[in-house]
Formats: structure tokens, C-alpha cells, sequence
């Protein structure tokens, strides 16, 4: 369902008038900001069968792409959704990445697989922006219960017992049994959450440009090309379809108000750009950067309002998909009536640690195209990396809060879908289990003490089980967490 800024539409949601008694708590979330993490966090939620409120102030969607890539571990976060067939429509599967001298020379290599990899996705995806975002808030209309509210600001938030209540701009309420503010790096919400940003020193001006392709580049070819020169660091990325993106680094010099135009005006001189289109031109702060906190409350933070990062590694969006998967299975479960105030805290300490991974790889990248670090890379050939979570629900002992493999299963149906995006076991071998139980990919690594692991809703394991007795335990646990279970397509 959607609502718009018209007289018509702000009736349907304005506030009850004001007497003694409390005010009823129509939504079980509010989400604040209706980008690509929202817009998931909502359709994650919707389709475990809870009301959510979607509020976002702009009037209509941005048309221009922003992001650019994501990840199979994003990819795995739409299935979730239910949309990875209407996502997959409007994506290309990257090739990889290198990383070149002043001279053109290889310095690091990052390939990308051309299968389907461990996580039942592949490895690498270049995605237009908009037509993500419109396959988001389509999936948002299979829920009666998920409601999009556009043009409509939130400009203030109180906290009760009971509930969160966020007012809006032009008047009006809402009230919700919480609230996660996914509205982007300046979030006024995350200003008050956050106690403050751990910086991790990576501070530069950046011009990014879109641009559609008129004529045939076959210098450029698929991959993403880092132009590592200390003069003119650049980047180029290869788009779907006719898209392409160039990005480079202003200059110590350039005037803090220096015009889009006049800076790519100068990297197509510097780069011998020609035969494409300008859609886009924008200057950007690339800023490394994370949330010392994530929760007040009822009150969440997520995606580019947690953390912000610089595009080196294409992990800003994925960062944010793997927060509101993390969040939205652990709000379930306490709008089921299951866990704790302890499973609430435990996605920020979890989240918190693992972006930290690849915000400093980010960093190290971005000093390696500036060529500021020093010396050669220490490797030429460069893999992706899946950090653990941090501390939180479960055992750290290199075996839970791990990223886990999904099998693909007969008939080429995906373990996810099969376990119902619940709690299940990989089991190498047979067990026997109150949860569901599917084989164990050759992916998933165990030491020959384990028999197999327990995996939450988000991919990631809770645990490993050698016996009975200590997968018991994990399914107690897994019980005393469960999310609601899916109940829509």
C-alpha cells in the first residue's frame, strides 16, 4: 500500500485526538528512509506478517543511480525478501577488479567467479540503482500490512514505554513499537543514537560520474579498473547495459564549492574520455566511519546512518543489507513474543564489528589508489573476505557468528527457502533434529570433532554440534529466538 504528501493521503494517517488514555500503537515498525535498506528491512518484516510504516521525505524516487554494486551475501538478503528474481532483472555479474599503476602495470588483481559460489549467489553484481529500488518498493505492496508514506519528513521522535512516537513535518504522528532510521549519512536520528562516530582516518572529495556509452570502449572492457596514481587517482566501473562510472579524487587545492561540471570536465581530459553521455555528476565525501552506538531503546540505526565507508571495495550497500537482515529477524522474534532486550543489543555489537572488517580493507584500498601507502601491495592477487560477526547471540570460537554456505538442493531449490529463512541444521550425515535439517555443502569446513552447525535467519551460524546433548542446547536457543515465520511469498 502507498500513501502520498496529498490532503487525501495525510488523512489516512493522522493522529487520533488527545485524552487521558494512552494512544493506541497501530505499527509494529516505523522505518525511516525508504532507500535500498529500508525498502528491504520493510519487505523482510511485511513478510514475516508484521505492520510497518515506511516514511520517506522525498516525494518520489531518485532516478539517477547512486550505488553501484553489491555482493552474494546481499544477493542472499533479497532472496530473503522474496525478490531475487525481480532484483536479478536489472543487474550484470561483475568480473572482477585491477588495480593499475601510472604506467598501466597489474598491481593487484581481484577476480570474480563466473558460478554461482557458497552462498548460492554469485560473487559479484553491478546493479542499477533505480530499478533495484523499484523492485524494493514493489515487493513492499504484496503486504496489506506495510504501508509507504513519500513526502513526508520526520522531524521529531519521542520515546515511551510502549512506544516510539515520530512527528511530522506539516503535522501528524506516528507511533510504533520501534523505529529504525534508514535514512542515510545524515540522519537526524542517528545524531542522537549514535554517541558519537569511531573514525578510521579516511577523509577525501571525490567526483562521480554516470555516464551512458555511445560509442564502443573496448580499452575498458568488463572489469572495474583502479587507476592508482598519486597525481590522479580514478576509478572506473563497468555498469549494466550502457552505464558506466567514472569517479577521481579532487585535489588538495580545488575550491571546497568547485563545481561537478568542472571536475569532470578534467578527468575526461585526464583520461581521454570519449563517446559517452553524462546522466550524473556529483561530489562526494568518501568518509570512513562507524557508529559507536546502534540502539537507544526502541530506536535503531542502519545502513549509511551506522557507517559509512569509502567504494573501493563496492561493500557501502552490502554493509546496509546486512544490517537490515540482521535487524529484521531479531525484531521478529521480539514482536513474537521471543527473546530478549539482549538479542536487541546484540545487532549492534555483532554488525558493529563485522563492518569495521571491510570499512579498514576500504581504507587500505583507497591508500593503495592514492598510492599513500607506501611500497607494493603485499599481494597480487586479492580474495573477497566474509568477517565474522562480533560478539552477540551464540559462541566466537571460529565457529559461530561465522558467514555459512546454502546448498543448493534438488530440483535446484536454494537451503534457504527450504528451512523457511529460519533457524536449520547442515548436517554432515544424518541427525536428527527439531529444526530443520538439510546436508551440508563441501563448502562448510568443520573440524572433524563437529557434526554439523545450527545457522540463524541470517546466514550465519550459531553454533556447531558434536552430539546430542550440544545440539539440544543449540535448539533451545534457537527457540528462545525464533523470528515469526515467513507467511507470504
Amino acid at each position: 500500500m502507498a500513501c502520498t504528501a496529498t490532503p487525501a493521503a495525510n488523512a489516512c494517517r493522522a493522529p487520533a485526538a488527545r485524552s487521558s488514555e494512552p494512544m493506541a500503537v497501530r505499527w509494529d515498525v516505523a522505518v525511516i528512509g525508504c532507500g535500498p535498506v529500508g525498502a528491504l528491512l520493510a519487505n523482510l518484516l511485511g513478510r514475516r506478517g508484521h505492520s510497518v510504516i515506511v516514511l520517506e521525505k522525498r516525494p518520489a524516487p531518485y532516478p539517477l543511480p547512486r550505488a553501484i554494486h553489491f555482493d552474494g551475501e546481499a544477493m542472499r538478503g533479497f532472496q530473503a525478501a522474496g525478490l531475487a528474481e525481480a532484483v536479478l532483472s536489472a543487474t550484470v555479474v561483475g568480473k572482477g577488479m585491477r588495480f593499475l599503476d601510472g604506467a598501466g602495470e597489474v598491481l593487484l588483481d581481484w577476480p570474480r567467479a563466473q558460478e554461482p559460489g557458497p552462498l548460492g549467489w554469485h560473487e559479484s553484481y553491478r546493479f542499477h540503482q533505480p530499478s533495484l529500488e523499484a523492485a524494493l518498493r514493489r515487493g513492499l505492496e504484496r503486504f496489506a500490512a506495510v504501508e509507504l508514506v513519500e513526502g513526508r519528513e520526520v522531524v521529531g521522535v519521542a520515546e515511551g514505554a510502549d512506544a516510539v512516537v515520530l512527528r511530522l513535518a506539516g503535522g501528524g504522528e506516528v507511533r510504533a513499537r520501534f523505529a529504525v532510521a534508514c535514512d542515510g549519512a545524515s540522519s537526524r536520528l542517528a545524531a542522537r543514537i549514535a554517541g558519537g562516530f569511531e573514525d578510521l582516518g579516511f577523509d577525501e572529495r571525490w567526483i562521480v560520474a554516470d555516464v551512458r556509452v555511445t560509442a564502443p570502449r573496448g580499452d575498458l572492457g568488463d572489469l572495474s579498473l583502479q587507476f592508482c596514481d598519486s597525481r590522479a587517482p580514478a576509478t572506473y566501473v563497468r555498469g549494466i547495459r550502457d552505464w558506466r562510472r567514472w569517479e577521481a579524487r579532487l585535489m588538495p587545492g580545488d575550491p571546497e564549492d568547485m563545481e561537478p561540471r568542472a571536475a569532470w570536465e578534467r578527468l575526461v581530459a585526464a583520461r581521454g574520455i570519449g563517446g559517452v553521455t553524462l546522466e550524473r555528476a556529483a561530489i562526494y565525501r568518501f568518509r570512513s566511519r562507524v557508529a559507536r552506538r546502534w540502539r537507544q531503546g526502541r530506536l535503531f540505526i542502519a545502513g549509511d546512518a551506522a557507517h559509512q565507508m569509502p567504494p573501493f571495495m563496492g561493500q557501502g550497500l552490502c554493509a546496509g543489507v546486512r544490517d537490515a537482515v540482521n535487524l529484521a529477524w531479531k525484531l521478529s522474534a521480539r514482536l513474537a513474543g521471543r527473546g530478549d532486550e539482549a538479542l536487541l543489543d546484540s545487532y549492534g555489537s555483532e554488525r558493529r564489528a563485522n563492518v569495521l572488517e571491510f570499512i579498514r580493507r576500504s581504507v587500505a584500498l583507497g591508500r593503495l589508489i592514492n598510492r599513500s601507502a607506501g611500497g607494493a601491495p603485499p599481494a597480487r592477487r586479492m580474495t573477497s573476505i566474509w568477517p565474522p560477526l562480533g560478539p552477540g547471540l551464540g559462541p566466537r570460537d571460529g565457529i559461530g557468528g561465522t558467514l555459512c554456505p546454502q546448498p543448493r538442493l534438488a530440483g535446484g531449490r536454494l537451503g534457504d527457502d527450504v528451512a523457511g529463512h529460519g533457524f536449520h541444521v547442515l548436517a554432515q550425515g544424518a541427525a536428527r533434529s527439531l529444526l530443520p535439517v538439510l546436508p551440508a555443502p563441501a563448502e562448510l569446513r568443520l573440524p572433524a570433532t563437529l557434526q554439523g552447525v545450527v545457522v540463524r535467519p541470517d546466514g550465519y551460524a550459531l553454533g556447531g554440534f558434536a552430539d546430542a546433548a550440544s545440539l539440544g542446547a543449540l535448539e533451545q536457543s534457537a527457540a528462545a529466538h525464533a523470528p515469526a515465520p515467513v507467511v507470504a511469498a
